[in-house]
């Protein structure tokens, strides 16, 4: 069985038609989204309508809440303000809002595999590729494999108590290459491969349509494509 794993789209339409292209061509029995679809991209409705047309079983991601004006896990007021103020720029439509919310924290398939955006504790934490033991602690004990994204950085660690981690990496934002980075998990009984793709996507679309939006999510967008 092979499963393709995406994340990290943030509302990026180029970048996720060519990681779709690419799955295609690797024919997948299936394709899971590991969240953060819409938040601080050039095309945020329109992802998510890609996403919830292809029905693909998709978590909840931390940008996945905080897109509907609810930008919980933020201490910081004035981080508060700037988000709520980008989530009202989105505007996204009031069934997309709710779709986003009756996600799932977790994703679960035989062979003891569990898909989280962050943490199996929470969407709004994630732990770097060289981070300490104790910044993995809440993956043990969860899934044979625990599959994640948030960080924008592909990546698999072994844990000590025998767990792995698998990181997806970013389609739409990805801070570890020019690329967009997907999981394909190939499964044949109680064996796992797990392999990570990289795909090239136009990227001048994006800082049009950024320059063409303005206000907060073009200079944002912008601000982190570098244009």
């Amino acid at each position: 069985m092979r499963i393709a794993i995406l994340s990290d789209i943030h509302g990026n339409l180029p970048a996720l038609e060519a990681v779709v292209r690419d799955i295609e061509r690797r024919a997948p029995d299936e394709i899971w989204c590991g969240g953060d679809i819409a938040w601080a991209g050039p095309w945020a409705s329109e992802c998510i309508r890609f996403v919830r047309d292809a029905g693909w079983p998709t978590v909840r991601g931390n940008t996945d809440v905080w897109i509907t004006g609810d930008v919980q896990g933020v201490a910081d007021p004035r981080d508060r303000v700037e988000l709520e103020a980008m989530a009202a720029e989105h505007a996204i439509a009031e069934d997309d809002v709710r779709w986003l919310l009756s996600l799932p924290l977790g994703h679960t398939a035989p062979g003891s595999i569990l898909l989280v955006h962050g943490t199996p504790l929470s969407p709004f934490e994630g732990a770097m590729p060289d981070a300490p033991p104790e910044d993995f602690s809440s993956y043990e004990g969860h899934a044979a494999l625990v599959v994640c994204a948030h960080v924008h950085t592909a990546f698999v660690r072994r844990l000590s108590g025998g767990s792995l981690v698998c990181n997806t990496g970013s389609v739409g934002l990805p801070k570890d290459a020019d690329t967009a980075s997907y999981l394909l998990l190939d499964r044949d009984g109680p064996e796992l491969t797990l392999r990570h793709a990289r795909v090239a996507f136009e990227r001048e679309a994006g800082r049009e349509r950024a320059r063409a939006i303005g206000g907060r999510l073009g200079e944002r967008w912008l601000e982190a494509v570098g244009g």
